[in-house]
């Protein structure tokens, strides 16, 4: 059967009951159309495609309910999907088995493997996948929801579910993870409760049970866990707080509050520096200080402000432990500036 090209004045409403903003007239592509009056059903089948504003969509099989009064409420697309919506340079799309258009909520919605895609200058720079997708036509908001899956230019993310605020030339400007958030961004690895995204600001926030992880240029990791963690990609600097624990190589550090600082040259992590009572432990030495802090490359620290610092003595075998117990060194404190280069030190268990 050839196609048919309908203009229906009653679709018109339905560009105006979406968005004022939207064309006047909307345009309905099909091989087939029938009209229930019953049950204010309209059906068009084959090579559907409907036309308004800057959005297509297209489907094998549509249908159209009505109210009694005869306004469109909502639009059914079958059978495989497609939305696809222009904005200059930018297109968005998405494909699953059935969407649905809200007309009175002016949503559309993607049920059954839906899955998105963000083209700018016809290059892919965003896919989502997820169990369901809305977008809020209003607030240019895609919601993603269940085994979420996010690839942005080099960046990979997963989560429970998402949030992607769409700017007014179609581009992301805000990207939420919610639930089991995990990021993977070149040799950085960032997992926590919730995760925000900015790819204006290159900023990203980690809260809720943060946990981040580094590979350092000499191939030696860097982990951090704390309540919140910032990093802002242009700066290169981490900032982190509440219960921070970082572990490097043979060292452990904890404290309040810590910034992982780049190298002024090469831009590269090198320093970490805890502010607030923190700690340091390295082998049987352990040392508290009000403000620590810590090089990479060459591995040294400094502590400052009533400086603590214990050692701890341990038995040279088994034997030696359960006979006699050992009481720990004179703790030594001070108010002066100690630095330390780990590197000088020798685990007692390496001593024969």
């Amino acid at each position: 059967m050839r196609k048919l090209f309908l203009i229906i004045t009653l679709l018109i409403v339905i560009s105006k009951a979406i968005c004022p903003a939207l064309a006047e007239n909307v345009i309905v592509q099909a091989n087939k159309q029938n009209y229930n009056a019953a049950n204010n059903l309209m059906t068009f089948e084959g090579n559907v495609k409907v036309d308004f504003d800057n959005i297509s969509i297209k489907s094998p099989k549509a249908f159209l309910k009505t109210g009694q009064d005869g306004k469109p409420q909502a639009a059914t697309f079958v059978q495989g999907a497609e939305a696809i919506k222009i904005d200059g340079n930018s297109k968005s799309s998405v494909k699953a088995n059935i969407i649905k258009v809200s007309i009175l909520e002016n949503k559309i919605r993607a049920q059954g493997n839906p899955s998105s895609t963000i083209t700018e200058n016809k290059k892919p720079i965003a896919t989502i996948k997820s169990d369901e997708q809305e977008f809020d036509m209003e607030s240019n908001i895609i919601t993603a929801t269940g085994n979420v899956i996010i690839n942005y230019e080099e960046i990979k993310a997963n989560s429970t579910n998402a949030k992607i605020k769409i700017n007014e030339s179609g581009k992301p400007e805000l990207i939420n993870l919610i639930g089991s958030a995990k990021v993977v961004q070149g040799k950085n690895i960032v997992n926590a409760t919730n995760l925000l995204f900015n790819p204006i600001s290159n900023e990203l926030i980690a809260s809720g049970s943060a946990k981040s992880q580094t590979t350092l240029e000499d191939m030696t990791q860097v982990s951090i866990w704390s309540d919140y963690q910032q990093f802002d990609q242009n700066t290169h600097t981490l900032i982190t707080s509440g219960r921070v624990k970082i572990v490097y190589k043979d060292y452990i550090a904890t404290g309040p509050k810590a910034t992982f600082l780049p190298d002024t040259k090469t831009h590269k992590p090198n320093k970490i520096v805890f502010m607030g009572r923190s700690k340091i432990q390295e082998g049987s030495r352990t040392v508290e200080a009000d403000k620590l802090e810590l090089s990479v490359n060459p591995k040294t620290f400094t502590a400052e402000g009533n400086v603590r610092s214990q050692f701890t003595q341990i038995g040279l075998n088994n034997k030696l432990n359960s006979s006699t117990k050992k009481q720990p060194k004179t703790t030594e404190e001070t108010n002066k500036e100690e630095k330390i280069n780990l590197d000088d030190f020798t685990p007692v268990n390496d001593i024969k």
